[in-house]
């Protein structure tokens, strides 16, 4: 395997069909508006509330980072940035971060999302440096 290619689940389809779309999309808990990440089936802030799907900002910090060096993969070149990011709607996502050397990544450092083809299925959200204002 070159690399990991997620496989979307029912669970999930809306948001692996959002981002070949160019778009992010979020859970909301429709009771509490408080949004979370990873996909589930209920909210986190409500266990008799229902989630729903709405497009995220985008735009975000990073929380922290590692340089990758070694990769189990042959398809993903190293050295790469994986980060965290906090988005603006306050739930942590990881990503690669790409679009600027690594010794010049810098915890609290604004990024926003891009998309990477990884299939013709599949768009992995990414994230590049933003000197905008997250």
């Amino acid at each position: 395997m070159d690399r990991p290619i997620p496989k979307p689940s029912e669970l999930d389809q809306q948001f692996w069909a959002a981002t070949k779309q160019g778009k992010l999309l979020l859970q909301r808990c429709t009771t509490t508006g408080r949004y979370q990440w990873y996909p589930r089936a209920h909210s986190l802030f409500d266990p008799q509330g229902a989630v729903e799907w709405v497009e995220s900002s985008g735009l975000g910090e990073v929380h922290t980072f590692t340089v990758v060096h070694r990769s189990l993969y042959p398809g993903l070149a190293t050295p790469y940035v994986l980060v965290v990011v906090r988005l603006r709607e306050g739930v942590l996502m990881t990503g690669h971060l790409r679009n600027i050397p690594d010794d010049q990544v810098r915890i609290g450092q604004l990024v926003r999302v891009a998309f990477e083809n990884a299939s013709d299925d599949i768009a992995l959200p990414v994230f590049e440096p933003d000197s905008g204002g997250a």
